[in-house]
């Protein structure tokens, strides 16, 4: 069984600026892949490649086993895509555009409607009667999601797709993501939104210098522990001290890993204690995508300038 997304030795140049460079990346069916990176690392162009809007360098892609390139309609049918843009016409309301992309599709409107009566009944969008161009931005969000899952494709690309969303709506999105994923579609989410990569995604990877890294929970430097305490230059000092590592501070505790719990934890207590730091509470935990993205884009020679958890690089 070949995956659903498949790309080797992947290279996109603009010009003479290179933006991907000899990038692999496999992903099978029921998974959720989050993509992470700083701005113009290449998310959204990688993104553009797999959905064929953009035409790589050199390197091989496959997506159901096709090259996105070919155009496809067989392949677009059976693809779901949310990229910066809507891509509803303004002037059309919600469920006239949902017609067009269902016929798009090949999918009957009575379908399309149950799907909607479904998925959708009780949404800020389902009975509006405006035109599209007076929705506001998480409407239009929902709008594009609405349309990516329409007829259930086996794949989908998703960029930045939690950006513009509420809590009820980014609940309603994740829910259909799961269900997608459970139903054996391959999922690929880019997001700044480093909480949806922790929620959704059951792998995740790093685009950086070029280049994909995946990246794993751990780091393999040991265990996970959490320090509830005041955010304090000097205590992520005496954190690092003896763990070798900046810890990460969230949710109003520092977070780190350590390879030997039993005799390193009770010295840090110590230590902060002697220092003046109050300590809430002292507890192992299990790592999210999150603090390991922070900790790789962290500047550790200041680790008091670590973003708070809802921030992203």
């Amino acid at each position: 069984m070949f995956p659903v997304i498949s790309v080797s030795g992947l290279s996109k140049s603009f010009g003479e600026y290179s933006i991907l460079e000899d990038l692999s990346l496999e992903i099978n069916a029921g998974e959720v892949y989050g993509l992470v990176g700083l701005n113009g690392a290449g998310k959204t162009t990688l993104i553009r490649l797999l959905a064929g809007v953009l035409r790589a360098d050199r390197g091989a892609l496959a997506v159901l086993g096709n090259n996105p390139w070919s155009h496809d309609e067989a392949l677009y049918r059976r693809t779901g895509v949310v990229l910066e843009h809507d891509g509803f016409w303004g002037n059309l309301d919600f469920r006239q555009n949902m017609k067009i992309f269902a016929a798009a599709k090949g999918i009957a409107w009575n379908d399309a409607r149950k799907y909607l009566d479904e998925f959708w009944n009780g949404t800020d969008i389902y009975g509006s009667t405006k035109a599209v161009k007076f929705f506001s931005r998480g409407m239009r969000m929902q709008c594009a999601l609405c349309r990516a899952f329409l007829g259930w494709p086996s794949v989908y690309f998703f960029d930045e797709p939690a950006v513009a969303l509420d809590v009820g709506a980014y609940d309603h999105f994740a829910a259909l993501v799961r269900r997608a994923r459970d139903g054996g579609a391959a999922v690929l989410v880019s997001s700044h939104q480093l909480d949806a990569i922790d929620d959704l995604a059951g792998r995740a990877g790093m685009l950086r210098d070029k280049r994909l890294t995946e990246l794993s929970r751990g780091t393999g430097r040991g265990e996970w522990w959490s320090i509830g305490a005041d955010r304090n230059a000097a205590w992520a000092a005496v954190i690092a001290e003896h763990c070798g590592c900046a810890p990460v501070y969230c949710d109003n505790e520092w977070r780190f890993e350590v390879a030997d719990p039993a005799a390193t934890i009770p010295l840090i207590i110590s230590r902060l204690a002697g220092q003046g730091c109050s300590v809430r509470k002292v507890a192992p935990r299990t790592a999210e995508f999150s603090e390991v993205i922070r900790r790789e884009y962290r500047d550790t020679s200041a680790p008091d300038s670590a973003p708070d958890k809802g921030a992203a690089p």
